[in-house]
């Protein structure tokens, strides 16, 4: 009760203080996603959906930039190419639904063998739609309103610090002991406890931790000597720690992929350091290094005899968490329906999940794809999905062009933090994740929206014009 308090007014005081300053109030939304998740923070105020401390602070901060921002003259300097993608990317979203809500007989019917009451009118707008702005919005302020050295610091930060206090709060909620159970064991254990104290699937923290990690190392070229080992590594060392509690396989893949193309192409000197950490992973998280080989040993098997994968010592099944079993059924589907797809949640409306059910059983009836690229292209077809791989590509370049630009420090924090971000999202996505804006890409977001900001401030002074963020 007395944190609910503390936390009531500190939104007071923030919702109050972003009608003078509307930068700040959005950098401090882009924080609280570490705590708001918990299972412990209200998500609704006297029983009215979606009115909580978080939303209430994003109506003020929204509203005082809409208000304030005419005021100030500021000019939107999204790249066109960028604006047009984002609308389209925005457009399909709200085809999707729409397209949803004219036909929810599946839906029904899943909820219905589940013996479940399906999600309202109101709540499917809620969540499909209305929520998957809101986690973009944060960031596309940020773009709008980061335009010194000060407000940039602020925001990268804001970024950082977000991700430390996730990963302490799983750190304490895993304890360091975890490391030293069994990758199966650590997995469970990780299910289970991560989402009831940190309020983010373990999946989800993974990548962003894998990701994360990177964003704080990046951070080095900014500061001296003595923030980098009093700060800078200490935090990398947590976040690390997080990322291995989760039990996730992508995320170790995924950080070690990323920590490979910077040391090939920035840090070189680093790529000795890789015996040692492999050293030090074996004798202080052995679980990590059983879960990353966990599928590739025949004995581990439970679903061998469908696989036929045995005398290779590969079970397909473990590998992929059963998505071998849903890929190939998504992948006749989107044959079907190549052009738009189907709308959007279509794995459970056009009856794959029941059939799913009706083949391998209640634990192996998919809700959705477990793939992002399949998924999009299952709700929204070929047509939809181009411009929106597009844009990803795109900000990939656009990072990875600022990372190697060593003309100025912020070029490479800003690239390195971005495409760590993207990069983790975008691998995690073939296992996991979803190209619909949700809680879980906030960080990723904000880091797209300093790095568009950035990379437009280069092109200024490239054409020999004045940049206040460059120049201070």
């Amino acid at each position: 009760m007395i944190r609910i308090t503390l936390l009531t007014l500190l939104i007071a005081y923030l919702s109050v203080y972003a009608w003078k300053d509307w930068f700040r109030g959005a950098c401090w939304l882009v924080l609280l996603i570490s705590i708001f998740q918990h299972p412990d923070m209200p998500k609704a105020v006297g029983g009215v959906p979606g009115l909580n401390h978080w939303n209430f602070l994003f109506l003020n901060v929204v509203l005082s930039w809409l208000s304030d921002r005419r005021k100030q003259k500021l000019l939107w300097e999204m790249p066109r190419k960028i604006n047009f993608l984002l609308f389209i990317y925005g457009f399909f979203i709200v085809l999707s639904v729409i397209r949803y809500m004219s036909d929810r007989s599946g839906v029904f019917e899943w909820y219905e063998v589940v013996n479940s009451s399906p999600p309202g009118a109101i709540s499917a707008i809620n969540e499909f739609l209305i929520n998957c702005f809101k986690w973009v919005f944060p960031s596309m302020i940020i773009f709008d309103g980061c335009r010194n050295r000060k407000q940039y610091n602020f925001a990268m930060g804001s970024l950082a610090l977000m991700f430390i206090l996730l990963a302490f709060q799983v750190v304490k909620a895993m304890k360091l002991g975890s490391l030293t159970l069994g990758g199966d064991v650590l997995q469970h254990k990780a299910l289970k406890i991560i989402s009831a104290s940190v309020g983010f699937h373990r999946v989800n923290i993974s990548m962003m931790m894998s990701g994360a990690f990177w964003l704080v190392f990046c951070l080095k070229e900014l500061v001296s000597k003595k923030y980098y080992w009093l700060v800078i590594l200490p935090c990398c060392l947590i976040i690390f720690i997080a990322m291995a509690l989760t039990g996730g396989r992508t995320g170790y893949g995924t950080w070690a992929v990323l920590g490979l193309l910077y040391c090939l192409f920035k840090w070189k000197k680093y790529i000795l350091l890789a015996p040692l950490i492999y050293i030090a992973v074996i004798m202080f998280a052995p679980s990590s290094v059983e879960r990353l080989s966990f599928g590739f040993n025949s004995d581990e098997s439970s679903y061998t005899q469908e696989t036929n994968f045995e005398e290779d010592g590969v079970d397909l099944y473990e590998v992929t968490s059963g998505r071998n079993l849903a890929w190939p059924l998504v992948w006749d589907s989107i044959i079907e329906a190549p052009f738009f797809g189907y709308g959007r949640d279509a794995m459970v409306n056009i009856g794959l999940t029941l059939k799913m059910r009706e083949l391998y059983g209640e634990f192996d009836s998919f809700p959705h794809p477990h793939n992002s690229y399949l998924q999009w292209i299952q709700d929204n077809g070929f047509i939809g999905a181009l411009p929106v791989f597009l844009l990803y590509l795109l900000l990939l370049k656009y990072s990875w062009s600022l990372f190697r630009d060593s003309s100025n420090n912020l070029y490479v924090v800003t690239g390195g933090a971005a495409f760590a971000l993207i990069g983790a999202f975008l691998i995690a996505s073939i296992g996991s994740q979803t190209f619909y804006p949700r809680e879980g890409a906030v960080g990723m977001w904000v880091a797209i929206g300093l790095l568009l900001r950035v990379h437009i401030e280069r092109k200024k002074k490239q054409s020999g014009k004045k940049s206040t963020l460059i120049d201070d």
